[in-house]
């Protein structure tokens, strides 16, 4: 994956009317989190050439403007402090203050709607605002990036950092508000979160412009794309037809005093729509970079579990976790290497609708991409879905399994942070043996009733209801009349309601196949 050249756009970017006035980049506000144990860039612009001084704690760091008036400094590692902290910094006879900060961990939640999904549109959402009031959760910081998409890499986002109360918490991401108070609580370390997520989009509207336009792995993506162009100027016209008349409609309803059914039509995807590919990546991934992070955590696939791209998933998402990992050091301008930092998804839920075998195949590309991947992760949550709703709003076990997972394979806690993953199968007479990793206390029905959705097949590929006993931390699988069983699949539907097979430990199992069939 080719590296992309930033200097020369950034200086454009950072150019204007803010060339010549003191600045720090909008990461930098009060209330912020800076990261514990890592080099902490510090950016900003001045005027050309001039020397910009940094303090922070003990630390005082220099840096001169260079001739388009962009500076940065790297602070040296910091150890993590709830002390609130002000960072000063100087250039002449103007000066910046920013103060209540703090030193603890920062992750990015990024992803689609489901990132998005706010805290009081979930069912522990009054609770969490309630509590947020209470100052509960002190040491908690959050930073939401603004919804745009650009073709150019952006240098800033209009945003600061915010602490928590009733309303910044209701319109902050569940999934992240419920991962970062998590640990806040069980890590007793400041945690930062920086939201940036769009619902209904694309993974490519995520990954860099050099990606989408020379990698083999966007090559689907720019097959797609070239055809939506073209065919943009009828879709357009389309649409425009129908939200005429859905206009009317609505003009109509409110004349009568009754409720509009149904939805606005939705405006195509064309060049300059918000979530082209890219687009989100230069305008909401970009701007953050060089910022000092831990790690990303990140839901989205909704918008992949179709052809032509949930057989590609895990390849493009591979290629995505590397585009951020190179571009956050290369946005230092060289001063920091490349960290493979954390990267951990969230596999998708159960829900009755979508592409019928897209959802368990997408399940599966996401389950490759936490074994082939290098510091990835993936939580299952096949057992928080709502059949009848895209959007389900039990998001505190999502957030708060992300950070098991944290707790384990970033900070290396001994704790269990994940069920049942599958690992082998054995043929023994008309019995399968499946082994499976991550069996924690041992393998457990989750409600103590007989396990659900398994399926058996012989050589002829066809796939009957099976049953399932646990033996030994072993699944022993049988079915009627399959007397030479090939394959096991489990939960290989969209929405396998109350799927109930997991460990001791109250995680579920990941859904599975044996077969590549």
């Amino acid at each position: 994956m080719k590296i992309p050249i930033f200097s020369a756009v950034l200086a454009l970017a950072m150019s204007g009317a803010s060339l010549f006035a003191l600045e720090l980049n909008p990461l930098f506000t009060d209330h912020a989190v800076l990261q514990q144990e890592l080099p902490v860039p510090v950016w900003g612009t001045a005027k050309p050439e001039q020397k910009v001084t940094v303090t922070f704690g003990e630390q005082e760091k220099t840096a001169n403007a260079d001739a388009e008036g962009n500076w940065m400094v790297i602070l040296d590692p910091l150890v993590a402090s709830a002390d609130p902290a002000e960072m000063k910094v100087t250039a002449g006879e103007k000066s910046i203050t920013i103060s209540d900060v703090l030193v603890g961990e920062v992750w990015v939640g990024s992803g689609q709607s489901n990132m998005g999904w706010t805290v009081e549109r979930t069912l522990s959402g009054e609770k969490a605002k309630a509590a947020a009031d209470k100052g509960e959760y002190e040491g908690l910081r959050l930073f939401k990036v603004p919804v745009k998409g650009e073709d150019e890499r952006q240098s800033k986002v209009n945003a600061q950092w915010a602490v928590p109360n009733s309303s910044t918490v209701a319109s902050f991401s569940a999934t992240a508000f419920y991962f970062g108070s998590k640990l806040l609580k069980d890590r007793s370390v400041p945690i930062g979160m920086i939201q940036s997520a769009n619902g209904g989009t694309n993974a490519f509207s995520w990954i860099n412009t050099d990606t989408l336009n020379n990698d083999p792995i966007a090559e689907t993506i720019r097959t797609y794309w070239a055809s939506t162009v073209e065919n943009h100027p009828a879709a357009m016209k389309k649409y425009e037809a129908a939200l005429a008349k859905w206009k009317e409609k609505v003009a109509a309803a409110k004349k009568e005093g009754k409720t509009v059914e149904g939805r606005a039509p939705r405006e195509p995807l064309g060049p300059d729509h918000v979530k082209r590919p890219a687009g989100h990546y230069n305008a909401m991934v970009a701007p953050l970079q060089p910022y000092a992070i831990r790690g990303v955590v990140w839901y989205q696939g909704e918008a992949n579990s179709r052809m032509p791209f949930y057989p590609g998933y895990k390849d493009l998402m591979l290629g995505l976790v590397e585009d951020w990992r190179t571009d956050w050091a290369t946005a230092s301008d060289g001063e920091l290497e490349k960290r493979n930092f954390p990267f951990y998804l969230v596999q998708l839920p159960n829900f009755a609708g979508g592409d019928a075998g897209g959802w368990p195949g997408i399940r599966e590309q996401m389950l490759k991409f936490w074994e082939e991947g290098e510091n990835t992760g993936m939580v299952v949550t096949i057992d928080t879905g709502d059949a009848k709703d895209i959007h389900p709003q039990n998001k505190k076990p999502v957030g708060e399994r992300l950070a098991a997972f944290a707790r384990a394979n970033t900070y290396g806690e001994n704790i269990v942070f994940s069920g049942p993953i599958f690992d082998s199968i054995q043929i023994e007479g008309d019995k399968a043996v499946v082994s499976f990793r991550y069996v924690g206390s041992g393998l457990s029905s989750l409600n103590g009733e007989e396990l659900k959705y398994f399926e058996i097949a012989g050589a002829d590929g066809e796939f009957h209801p099976a049953k399932a006993e646990i033996k030994d931390d072993k699944l022993i699988v049988t079915g009627e009349g399959v007397s030479e069983p090939r394959a096991v699949r489990y939960a290989w539907v969209n929405n396998p309601e109350n799927p109930n097979f997991g460990n001791k430990d109250g995680f579920p199992a990941s859904p599975f196949r044996t077969d590549s069939w």
